[in-house]
C-alpha cells in the first residue's frame, strides 16, 4: 500500500543536489511518463509523488517554474503550500515576501465585488453572444452574472482595484486597519504597485478579455479565480488569478491562488438523492448543472490535481465521474482516474465507510457538458465495467497503481 504520509518538506528538498535533475525530483521514463502530459521525457516528478514539474502543460499549475516549466500539485495537500519553497533549484526564489492569503470571508467578498464591478456582459461578443462564449455552453441569460469579465487593458485592471479596495475597507474597516499596505494584499491575483496602489492582474495588457471564472466552497463563497483566455485554433486557456511565488519580483506581495476545488450547486433544485458528479473544470461543472439542475457536482482544476480535497468533499456520498470522454484513449488520465479511485476506497476502509463510485461514459462530446447540450446518451457503469473498456498502456497503468495501493477486488 501506498504511503500517503506528507514527509518532512525540508527532508524532501535536503537531498544531494543532482546534476541537470532538481532536488527532490526524477526524470520521467517511458516506463512512467508525467502525469500531467504524459510525455516521457524532459518532465519531472517528486520521489513521493506529489508534485510534477511538468514542461509543457499549463493548466491547473500553481507556479511557474524558472525554466519555463509548471509546477503541478498531484496530491493536495495544505503543507505543500510551504513545500514549494524549499525547491531552490528549478524555482526561483529571491524574490520581494508575498502576503499572507486572505480569510475566506475577505476573498469572496473581494472577488464578489470584481464580478459585480466587471461582469462577463461587459465583452459580451467575446465571452457571451460569441461562437464560444457563454451561451454556446448552455448558459441562460441569468447565469451570466455568475461570471465576469477580465480586461485586457492595465489601466482598467488599475482601477477597479483601487475601487474595490476602498469598498472593502469601508465594508471591513477593522480587518483594513490591521492590515500594513493596501487592504486588498492578500488576495490571489492582487499585489502592490508603485507608491502602495494596489494593482490586478500582469503589470502589461492581455490581447484580449478572459472570462472570470470563480471557484466556490460548499457554501458558495468565492475561494479564488481562474481566466480562461481564447486561444488560437479554437482552444482555450485556463489560468489562476493568482500570483506564482517566482513571479513576486513583478507582482510584490502577491500571494498564490493554490488549486481549490469548486462546488457547483443549485440551491432549493438539487436532489440530494441522486450521485455527485465529478468533473474537470468549474465553467464544465456549471454549465453541467445549468442543463441538469437537479444534480450537483464537484470540479478539479486537472485530473492529476486536488485529490485529498476532493475525497473528503465525497467522502459518504455516491459518486459518478465524468472526465472527458477521449480519457480512455490517454493512458495518464486513466492512471489519474484509477488512482482517485484507490484513494477513494482506500479513505473510506479507513473511516469505516461505504463507497458507490461509478464512470460516466457517452460517445461523441468531449466534455459532459457538451453531451448534455447535444442531448447525447450518458451511461453510468460499474468501475468493473469501467475496467473492462480499458486496453493498452490505459490498462496496464490502471493495474500499476492499483497495485501500489493493494486495491482489493473490483467493486460493482
Amino acid at each position: 500500500m501506498l504511503n500517503t504520509r506528507m514527509p518532512n518538506a525540508k527532508r524532501i528538498f535536503s537531498l544531494a543536489y543532482e546534476p541537470r535533475v532538481n532536488v527532490g525530483f526524477q526524470r520521467v521514463t517511458a516506463r512512467r511518463p508525467c502525469p500531467v502530459c504524459g510525455r516521457k521525457k524532459w518532465c519531472q516528478v517528486t520521489r513521493d509523488g506529489r508534485l510534477a514539474h511538468c514542461m509543457w502543460e499549463a493548466r491547473g499549475s500553481v507556479k511557474r517554474a524558472k525554466d519555463d516549466g509548471y509546477i503541478h500539485i498531484l496530491v493536495h495537500d495544505n503543507s505543500l503550500e510551504s513545500t514549494l519553497s524549499y525547491y531552490p533549484t528549478t524555482l526561483n526564489n529571491h524574490h520581494s515576501p508575498g502576503s499572507e492569503l486572505a480569510p475566506l470571508e475577505i476573498k469572496d467578498s473581494v472577488y464578489s465585488k470584481l464580478l459585480e464591478l466587471s461582469p462577463a456582459w461587459k465583452y459580451e461578443r467575446e465571452l457571451v453572444t460569441g461562437e464560444r462564449g457563454l451561451f454556446a455552453r448552455g448558459f441562460g441569460a441569468e447565469e451570466i452574472s455568475r461570471f465576469g469579465a477580465f480586461p485586457p487593458r492595465v489601466a482598467e485592471r488599475d482601477a477597479l482595484a483601487l475601487v474595490i479596495n476602498e469598498l472593502l475597507s469601508d465594508e471591513h474597516p477593522v480587518y483594513a486597519g490591521q492590515k500594513h499596505g493596501a487592504a486588498i494584499l492578500g488576495v490571489p491575483g492582487f499585489w502592490e504597485g508603485p507608491g502602495g496602489h494596489p494593482r490586478l492582474g500582469r503589470a502589461s495588457d492581455y490581447k484580449r478579455p478572459a472570462l472570470l471564472i470563480p471557484y466556490r466552497d460548499r457554501q458558495g463563497l468565492i475561494q479564488a479565480c481562474q481566466l480562461r483566455f481564447s486561444g488560437a485554433r479554437g482552444k482555450s486557456i485556463y489560468t489562476w488569478l493568482s500570483t506564482s511565488e517566482d513571479n513576486l519580483e513583478k507582482e510584490p506581495r502577491g500571494t498564490s491562488s493554490g488549486s481549490p476545488i469548486h462546488f457547483a450547486l443549485r440551491g432549493g433544485k438539487c436532489l440530494p438523492e441522486l450521485p455527485v458528479v465529478v468533473t474537470e473544470g468549474a465553467l464544465k461543472a456549471e454549465a453541467f448543472v445549468t442543463l441538469r439542475p437537479a444534480c450537483r457536482a464537484i470540479a478539479t482544476a486537472g485530473v492529476a490535481v486536488a485529490h485529498r480535497a476532493l475525497i473528503e468533499a465525497m467522502r459518504g456520498e455516491e459518486v459518478a465521474i465524468a472526465f472527458d470522454s477521449d480519457h480512455r484513449q490517454n493512458a495518464q488520465v486513466c492512471r489519474q482516474l484509477g488512482k482517485l479511485i484507490a484513494e477513494r476506497e482506500q479513505d473510506a476502509r479507513l473511516a469505516g465507510l461505504e463507497t458507490n463510485t461509478r464512470v460516466v461514459v457517452w460517445d461523441g462530446a468531449k466534455g459532459v457538458d457538451e453531451a448534455v447540450l447535444q442531448n447525447l446518451s450518458l451511461r453510468v457503469i460499474s468501475i468493473s465495467e469501467w475496467r473492462e473498456t480499458l486496453e493498452g498502456n490505459s490498462l496496464e497503468e490502471v493495474k500499476e497503481v492499483w497495485a501500489g495501493f493493494s486495491y482489493p477486488s473490483v467493486p460493482e
